[in-house]
C-alpha cells in the first residue's frame, strides 16, 4: 500500500470513530462566544476578511468602542467570516466542519508519529486516543473553536514540512512552505508562539545532525516568533492585555507556584479521568494551604525532569514529556489574564501539547500488551469505550447553553461567568426573574460587569419598567462610556416611550462609537419611516444589508417600507429574502400576519408553509394559513389545514368553530 493510501484509509477510520463519537453533536446549539461573532458583522461578514489584518482597521472604520478588540487573531476572525458566509444559522455544518477537521488533524498525528518512530502501532492509538477524548470534544462541540483545529494542523504542518524537508536533504520549497505555517499559526491564537520549541525538540531529539546544523535551520523559527512579539508590543499592545493585569493579582511567588500547581493538576486529573471537563476551571482561591500548593508544584516539575532523565533511551517518550512541559509555560502567563475570573486554565490552551500525554498513554499500553496480550486488549477495549462514552456524554451537555453553563457552574462554582452565561440562556427564554438572580451572582465589580447591566437594563425595558432599564443603562456608561450597544439600547428605550428626537441622538452616537452595528441604523431608519421620509429609510437599511445582508429585522423594516409605499415587488422581494433564509417560527409568523394585514395573501402564505417545513407542530401556522383560504374563497383547503391544526391540538377551540364557519360560507 502506498503512503498516500495508508494515510487516506487511516483517516476514514478515523472518520467513523469520529461520526460514531461525535454523531450525536452535530444539531448543538451555538452558545456563548458563539453569538459575539456572529452578531457582529466584522466576524460575519467574508468582506471584512482582509481588513483582519490590518491591526488599526477597526479605528480606520471609525471605532471608539473597542470591546473586541483585546486579541489580533486575523487567521481566525477571517475563518469564522468565512463559515458563517458559507454555513449561516445551520447548526450542523458547523460541527460536521469542525469534526472534519479534528480527524483530519488527528491523521496528520498519525503521520508524524509513524514517520520519526516507525512504530504504526503507537501511532494508530495515539492519534485515536487524541480523537475520542473528551479533552478535546469541545472542538467539535464549539462552533467557534475550529480556529483551534486549524492553528493545531498549521503547528503540525510546520513540523511534517520541516521534518520531509529535511529528510529530503533539505528540500528548499517544503522549508519554506514549514516557514510559512509557522508564521502564520501565530495568527489563530498567541499559543502559536511555541510552535518552534515543539518543532526544535523533534529536531534535537531524532535528527542526527551536527548541532550547528540544526540551530542553522532552527534559527529562523525562533526569529519569527521574535518579530511577531516585538509586532505585537508596539502595535496591538500585548502587554496592556496580559502583563499588566498580572500585577493585579498581588500575589507571593509561593502563591503563584500554588495556584498553577492547582489548575495544572485539575487538568492532569481530567486526562486520566475526564469526570468535569469545562471550558474554564478556577479553584476556590490561591490564599489557602500556600505551603501544600507550592510543594505540589516543585514536586511535579520534579516529577517531569526525572521522567525525562529515566527514559533517555526511549526518545519519543522524551519527546512527549518535553512537549506536555512546553504547553504548560504559556499558560504560566495566560493563567492571571482575567482579574475578574481569578487563576483558570482552559484546556483548549494544550491542544497540541496533550499530545504528549496521549503518546506516554499508547506508549505504556502496548508495553502491556505485549506482555500480557488478552489483558491489554482487553484494557484497550475499555479504555477506547470508556472515553468514547464519555465524549459521547459530554455531546449532550453541549445541547444548548443552559445546560452546559448549568453543569459548568457545578464543576467551576467560582467562576463567576458561569452564572452569567446561565443568566443569558434563562434571559433568551424569558425567565427574568431566574436571570436576574444569576446574573447578580456574576456581578464582580470589574469591567466585565457592563454587559451584566446591560441586560438587565434589556430586561427592565422588555417588561415596561422604563425607569430601572435607564438606570442598568446608566450604570454600563458609568463604567465604559463608550460602550456603544448601551447608547443602543437607550435609543430602543426612547422610541418606546415615543421620545423620538432623543431617541435618534442616542442612535447617532452608538454610530459614533461602533459604525458596524446595524441596530442602531436600524433604528433610524423606524424614525425616518415614521416622519414618511422613505428613501432616507431605505438608505439606511440597505447600508444595513451592506454589513448583515440577512439581518432580520432590518430586511422587516424594508417590508414596511415598501408596503407604505404601495411596492408590491419590492415587498415580495425583501418578504421572500426573510421566507427563504429564517427559520424561527415567530418571526415566520409575524411576516405572515403583517403580509396578509395587507391583503398580500401568496406571499403571506409562502412564510406560513416555511413554518410549516420548520416546525410542523406549530398550530398558530395552520390557523393563519385557514384564514388566507378562507378570504380568497377556498373553503375546502382553509378546512383541510384547520383540520390539521386541530389534529395537533383538539382542545384548540379556534379550529372547530373556523370549520364550522368555513362549511356555512360554502353552503351560502
Amino acid at each position: 500500500m502506498t503512503p498516500m493510501r495508508n494515510w487516506l484509509t487511516i483517516f476514514i477510520v478515523f472518520l467513523i470513530f469520529g461520526l460514531l463519537v461525535y454523531s450525536n453533536s452535530l444539531n448543538n446549539k451555538f452558545l456563548m462566544d458563539d453569538y459575539s461573532f456572529l452578531i457582529n458583522p466584522f466576524f460575519s461578514n467574508a468582506k471584512f476578511i482582509l481588513s483582519q489584518w490590518n491591526p488599526y482597521s477597526q479605528e480606520d472604520m471609525g471605532f471608539v468602542d473597542q470591546g473586541l478588540k483585546t486579541y489580533y487573531r486575523p487567521m481566525a476572525h477571517g475563518l469564522l467570516d468565512l463559515c458563517y458566509t458559507a454555513f449561516k444559522s445551520n447548526f450542523w455544518q458547523y460541527h460536521l466542519f469542525n469534526l472534519l477537521l479534528l480527524v483530519f488533524a488527528a491523521s496528520l498525528i498519525y503521520l508524524f508519529i509513524k514517520k520519526i518512530t516507525r512504530n504504526y502501532n503507537l501511532a494508530f492509538l495515539t492519534s485515536l486516543f487524541y480523537l475520542i477524548h473528551p479533552i478535546n470534544g469541545g472542538v467539535v462541540n464549539y462552533i467557534s473553536a475550529c480556529v483551534l483545529d486549524f492553528q493545531l494542523i498549521f503547528m503540525l504542518g510546520t513540523i511534517l514540512l520541516l521534518w520531509e524537508s529535511l529528510e529530503r536533504g533539505n528540500d528548499r520549497t517544503l522549508y519554506f512552505l514549514s516557514l510559512l505555517c509557522s508564521f502564520l499559526s501565530l495568527f489563530w491564537n498567541e499559543s502559536g508562539i511555541m510552535t518552534a520549541f515543539y518543532a526544535a525538540v523533534v529536531i534535537l531529539l531524532f535528527r542526527k545532525d551536527p548541532y550547528k546544523a540544526k540551530m542553522i535551520y532552527g534559527l529562523p523559527y525562533f526569529m519569527i516568533i521574535f518579530s511577531y512579539l516585538v509586532f505585537r508590543l508596539y502595535f496591538v499592545s500585548i502587554n496592556e492585555f496580559i502583563f499588566k493585569k498580572i500585577a493585579l493579582f498581588h500575589m507571593t511567588p509561593w502563591e503563584y507556584a500554588g495556584s498553577l500547581f492547582q489548575i495544572f493538576g485539575w487538568y492532569i486529573t481530567q486526562l486520566f479521568y475526564p469526570r468535569s471537563i469545562v471550558m474554564a476551571w478556577a479553584p476556590s482561591g490561591y490564599h489557602e494551604h500556600v505551603f501544600w500548593n507550592s510543594l505540589g508544584a516543585i514536586s511535579l516539575l520534579l516529577v517531569f525532569l526525572l521522567l525525562f532523565i529515566r527514559f533517555s533511551k526511549e526518545k519519543i517518550c522524551q519527546l512527549a514529556i518535553a512537549w506536555i512541559m512546553i504547553g504548560f509555560a504559556p499558560a504560566c502567563v495566560a493563567a492571571f489574564r482575567r482579574p475578574d475570573a481569578g487563576v483558570l486554565i482552559e484546556p483548549h490552551w494544550f491542544i497540541f501539547s496533550c499530545i504528549g500525554f496521549f503518546i506516554l498513554f499508547a506508549y505504556f499500553l502496548l508495553k502491556f500488551l505485549d506482555r500480557m496480550k488478552r489483558c491489554g486488549l482487553a484494557v484497550l477495549f475499555l479504555v477506547i469505550f470508556a472515553w468514547g462514552s464519555a465524549s459521547y456524554a459530554y455531546n449532550q451537555l453541549w445541547s444548548d447553553q443552559k445546560t452546559y453553563a448549568r453543569f459548568w457552574s457545578q464543576q467551576a462554582p467560582s467562576l463567576k461567568m458561569t452564572y452569567f452565561y446561565l443568566a443569558a440562556a434563562y434571559q433568551k427564554e424569558k425567565a427574568f426573574k431566574e436571570s436576574r438572580k444569576y446574573y447578580r451572582l456574576a456581578l464582580n465589580g470589574y469591567s466585565s460587569d457592563i454587559t451584566i447591566y446591560n441586560n438587565l437594563g434589556m430586561m427592565d425595558e422588555e417588561i415596561g419598567n422604563w425607569q430601572g432599564a435607564e438606570l442598568n443603562y446608566r450604570k454600563v456608561l458609568e463604567i465604559d462610556p463608550y460602550f456603544a450597544h448601551t447608547y443602543d439600547n437607550l435609543g430602543s428605550l426612547y422610541i418606546k416611550q415615543g421620545q423620538w428626537g432623543k431617541a435618534g441622538k442616542y442612535f447617532i452616537q452608538a454610530l459614533n462609537y461602533n459604525p458596524l452595528l446595524v441596530e442602531p441604523r436600524a433604528g433610524l431608519a423606524y424614525i425616518s419611516l415614521r416622519n414618511s421620509d422613505y428613501q432616507k429609510a431605505i438608505d439606511l437599511c440597505l447600508k444595513n444589508l451592506d454589513l448583515a445582508d440577512q439581518d432580520t429585522n432590518t430586511l422587516f423594516l424594508l417590508v414596511d417600507i415598501y408596503i407604505h409605499k404601495n411596492d408590491l415587488v419590492n415587498v415580495n422581494k425583501y418578504a421572500y429574502r426573510i421566507i427563504n433564509h429564517e427559520t424561527d417560527p415567530g418571526t415566520l409568523m409575524k411576516l405572515g400576519v403583517a403580509l396578509a394585514r395587507h391583503s398580500i395573501m401568496n406571499t403571506a402564505l409562502d412564510s406560513y408553509k416555511k413554518i410549516l417545513q420548520v416546525a410542523p407542530d406549530y398550530k398558530d401556522a395552520y390557523y393563519e394559513a385557514g384564514l388566507l383560504y378562507e378570504r380568497s374563497g377556498q373553503y375546502d383547503q382553509a378546512v383541510q389545514v384547520w383540520k390539521m391544526g386541530a389534529g395537533i391540538d383538539p382542545a384548540d377551540q379556534r379550529f372547530k368553530s373556523s370549520i364550522a364557519r368555513a362549511k356555512t360560507l360554502k353552503s351560502t
